[in-house]
């Protein structure tokens, strides 16, 4: 897991080796066990550090391997070159030192993220008669890319962004994953091509002046959607879309796009709804624990994220039987308060596994004190609380010398998690006109559901009449709500597996995927998600019928019975279902005024100052109200980091 960039430029301004410094400087928080910059002018390569040396005598073939740092770099312009910051994990020597080449020296990678059969790919491999010298994942995607072309990415599992340079063609092959796990975004001019992981590379290395798209601010403002688009919050960041590839011709900077992997080839337009429930869960069990075990691959040691819910329970129980020692378990707890805390059930797994417990207890007092660098982390704004416990929890794993944690997050969006859920699937049910199964499931689904019935109803309503939205934009200036343009991404539809795919993509799981990014990178730990990444596993998913995903009102019904019998009797009967989050409400009102004040005296030009001035107090507003409130003030935290 680490951090890269790269650039193109024929502007004598920008020349590639201070501005990659420079970024290996900003993003130093990715990878600090090591770092490199390699450099190209028409005849040869020139590797450098900024931080680390190497030492050689650990390995008789680095001086053969035209990729270790000779740090003799002639002070001449460069337009070309690639930075590597690295956080080790799979070989920890300096054979897995990046930016990486093959042994001609013609192709160079430098590679952020993990890919899980890579020792199955490079067995493949080396029955072709390709050598290898190293045993890291890296030099497999390179090689892998010399044996089959572009299209091996079609044979990777697991979580990539990278970037190829094949001098023979002068081009850059940048690939992203499926899904989105690892970042990766760009800058295109007439005259630069840079990449990045994080959008901070670009800001402060003042390769471009920050300047705001307005229209994904009013999308944050009003439906909590950011980076929906490949255009993000900064105008001209253009961020590299899941499941695609870039290729940038380095003669003229032309840049051709293609698209590999579509999330929306998931669905199935034949699923046996019929089929044997036993055979799903045997399957469903067989390929969770595969893509664990898989998940674990590491030279380093690997903890779990437990919050005692289901998801990060099957992977904690899954884990624990894999390993020989005993796991480190990290768990967020808020004793003195019912709503959010799940301490209890976290410890209920960490006793049945044995595990070495960490607790994480987060404050008021904490977040607001430590507000400016949980923001300035995410490069872009937060709207939930939940962030800050996940950058706490990062925090505390890094603090314990531990780089590498698995994570459930996923599985909601696979196996149906969320409330939303069970309206699309009786959407389904009424658009069929199977009214009295509906009816039967309305009914089973009270264990789970508040009031199912005047949740469906609300539910239909919020479809064509949005309150929430009509609330929000009380708060926002006519010139923001100018920019706004209402897309219903929040709106249901009727077919269960399509309402997860949204999910699974730009609606939520996107979201949560970058908080998770940076929150642990931020503390340079790698964070590992079974459940979201493992292709196979994604395909199996919506393989499985709608009637059985939420069979009996049951959520994630196949996930649960699949794993009945490993489970703790307390987390497989759990009915209840907690956000990652903190006690929203309790932390904004204890500082509330000083809220309020720097939102009426901060950025004036996106709210209604009107309408705020007449808020003198937080105690009394409603969810709807708290979150744009916090929303604003976040902002104005954000937009201090920029300006």
């Amino acid at each position: 897991m680490c951090g890269i960039a790269g650039i193109i430029s024929f502007n004598q301004q920008i020349n590639a080796r201070q501005w990659l410094n420079e970024v290996s400087r900003i993003l130093q928080h990715r990878g600090n066990d090591d770092d490199g910059i390699s450099l190209f002018d028409n005849q040869t390569s020139y590797c450098y550090k900024t931080q680390h040396s190497v030492d050689s005598k650990n390995h008789s073939q680095l001086k053969f391997l035209q990729f270790i740092p000779k740090n003799e770099v002639p002070s001449s312009f460069f337009s070309i070159g690639l930075m590597h910051r690295r956080l080790s994990i799979i070989d920890l020597s300096e054979l897995g030192h990046q930016p990486m080449c093959d042994e001609s020296a013609d192709v160079w990678i430098t590679y952020n993220g993990e890919v899980y059969n890579y020792l199955e790919l490079k067995e493949n491999l080396v029955k072709e008669g390709i050598h290898f010298f190293s045993n890291s994942d890296t030099e497999v995607i390179l090689k892998a890319y010399l044996f089959y072309g572009k299209k091996f990415v079609e044979l990777l599992n697991g979580m990539w962004a990278f970037c190829i340079y094949d001098r023979r063609t002068n081009e850059f092959f940048l690939s992203r994953d499926r899904v989105g796990v690892k970042p990766l975004y760009y800058y295109l001019s007439k005259d630069i091509f840079a990449f990045a992981s994080e959008q901070k590379a670009f800001l402060k290395s003042n390769l471009i002046p920050f300047e705001i798209n307005y229209s994904a601010l009013s999308k944050y403002l009003m439906d909590n959607v950011l980076e929906h688009q490949e255009n993000g919050l900064f105008k001209n960041i253009i961020e590299v879309q899941a499941g695609e590839n870039i290729i940038v011709n380095a003669n003229d900077i032309s840049l051709k796009k293609e698209r590999y992997f579509s999330l929306e080839n998931l669905l199935s337009p034949t699923i046996n709804e019929s089929i044997d429930e036993k055979y799903l869960f045997e399957k469903t069990n067989h390929l969770v624990h595969k893509s664990v075990e898989e998940h674990l691959r590491s030279d380093v040691e690997v903890a779990i994220s437990l919050s005692g819910g289901l998801d990060s329970s099957i992977i904690a129980v899954s884990a624990s039987k894999k390993v020989e020692k005993p796991l480190h378990t990290f768990s967020i707890s808020f004793p003195d308060n019912a709503n959010v805390n799940e301490g209890n059930f976290a410890q209920i797994v960490s006793r049945q596994i044995h595990s070495q417990d960490h607790w994480i207890k987060p404050s008021a007092e904490n977040f607001f004190k430590d507000i400016d660098e949980l923001v300035y982390s995410q490069d872009i704004p937060i709207w939930s609380t939940s962030t800050y416990n996940q950058f706490l929890l990062m925090k505390e794993v890094h603090k314990a010398g531990i780089k590498v944690i698995l994570s459930g997050q996923g599985s909601d969006e696979l196996f149906a998690g969320y409330d939303h859920h069970y309206v699309a699937y009786w959407l389904s049910l009424l658009n069929k006109m199977k009214l009295v199964t509906l009816n039967q499931h309305l009914s089973k689904s009270s264990e789970y559901i508040d009031n199912p019935y005047t949740f469906f109803i609300k539910a239909i309503i919020k479809n064509f009449y949005s309150h929430k939205k009509r609330t929000q934009s009380k708060f926002l200036s006519k010139d923001i709500l100018s920019c706004y343009k209402d897309e219903n991404e929040h709106q249901i539809t009727s077919h269960l597996n399509t309402e997860l795919l949204k999910d699974l993509s730009y609606r939520r799981l996107k979201a949560f995927l970058k908080c998770e990014d940076r929150c642990s990178m931020w503390f340079g730990v790698e964070s590992r998600l079974p459940f979201s990444d493992d292709i196979e596993l994604l395909k199996w998913a919506f393989q499985i019928p709608e009637n059985l995903k939420l069979s009996n009102g049951v959520r994630k019904y196949v996930l649960r019975e699949a794993f009945k019998k490993e489970l703790p009797f307390e987390i497989y009967s759990r009915k209840d279902k907690k956000a990652f989050d903190a006690p929203f409400k309790e932390w904004l009102v204890k500082y509330q005024y000083d809220i309020l004040s720097e939102i009426k005296n901060g950025w004036k030009e996106i709210i209604d100052r009107k309408y705020l001035n007449n808020i003198n107090s937080l105690d009394n507003l409603s969810k709807t109200q708290l979150e744009i409130i916090f929303k604003l003030f976040i902002l104005n935290r954000w937009l201090k980091q920029w300006k």
